[in-house]
């Protein structure tokens, strides 16, 4: 047997970017899907990564503070900076004044090394100095936003366990 499913319905669900909200406490998740249609016809949710976002003041993306075996690299170079804050959206190093003028005001390619070998290429863009803390958001993350979601969705569950006690792996 097979469901027939109108042209028209199945191009708008089968290219439609959609998201799932759930709360868990002051957290909202937002879960990216997709639907598709099986063999037989039917529809078929694939969900992916949430990104986690901190509702209790402000909404913003969750932050971890001094991410654990976490580095920012310049592209292809060995010299690393240390991230004080990561979060889906952007970061926040420690810089000098000589690196103010340099590097991080530029459209330069960077690497993020997270655990297992893992690397994301961003460039940023600076949205605010503060003794001399650079907070930097993400222009271009690409597909391996992916990657950071879901390193940053572990630690969050990793950091709540009491928030996630009762959901399934």
């Amino acid at each position: 047997m097979k469901t027939t499913v109108p042209e028209s319905v199945f191009n708008i669900l089968g290219n439609a970017k959609l998201t799932l909200l759930a709360k868990i406490s002051h957290y909202l998740l937002y879960f990216p899907f997709q639907i598709e249609m099986s063999e037989k016809g039917e529809f078929k949710p694939i969900f992916g990564v949430p990104e986690v976002i901190d509702n209790q003041l402000h909404e913003r993306s969750w932050r971890v503070l001094s991410p654990k075996n976490v580095t920012l690299h310049e592209h292809n170079t060995l010299q690393k900076i240390d991230i004080l804050s990561l979060s889906n959206s952007g970061l926040t190093i420690q810089i000098n004044q000589d690196e103010l003028n340099g590097l991080f005001l530029k459209n330069t390619l960077l690497e993020i090394h997270l655990p297992h070998h893992v690397s994301i290429k961003v460039t940023l863009e600076p949205v605010r100095i503060e003794n001399n803390i650079l907070a930097e958001k993400f222009k271009h993350i690409g597909q391996e936003n992916e990657s950071l979601r879901k390193f940053l969705f572990h630690l969050h569950r990793s950091q709540n366990k009491e928030l996630y006690k009762n959901m399934a792996d």
